[in-house]
């Protein structure tokens, strides 16, 4: 009897590197959901948790104080994150991303995947 993670592990392998950002990106805003306990449908923030959607200043709001990411924010605002982003750096609010500094790194990191064979 195969474990369900080994049999997800072995669909995964198979998967073009489109489909496999698409899951990653997919898993990370459920998983966001998750930690952030969100409301299924309205915009008033209970115990902590976020609304599903919100104004783009709610949602400013929210990413300043700390309530929620940089891209759960703009998701609430029905924005992009670099939309986002070039909101907050034109109103003079500093941002600050975490991850890969530049496309050689991303690049880089595409590259040892492929060479561990996690990518088709």
């Amino acid at each position: 009897m195969h474990s369900p993670l080994l049999q997800i592990e072995k669909s995964i392998v198979k998967l073009s590197l489109t489909e496999l950002l698409w899951l990653i990106e997919r898993l990370t805003r459920r998983v966001r959901e998750l930690v952030t306990n969100e409301l299924p449908a309205d915009n008033i923030v209970i115990e902590g948790r976020l609304p599903t959607q919100a104004t783009l200043d709610e949602a400013i709001e929210f990413y300043q104080t700390d309530k929620c990411s940089l891209a759960k924010a703009a998701d609430l605002a029905g924005i992009t994150r670099w939309e986002l982003q070039d909101v907050l750096y034109e109103r003079g609010t500093p941002v600050e991303i975490y991850g890969p500094d530049s496309v050689a790194e991303m690049d880089a990191r595409l590259e040892e995947m492929e060479y561990e064979g996690l990518l088709c």
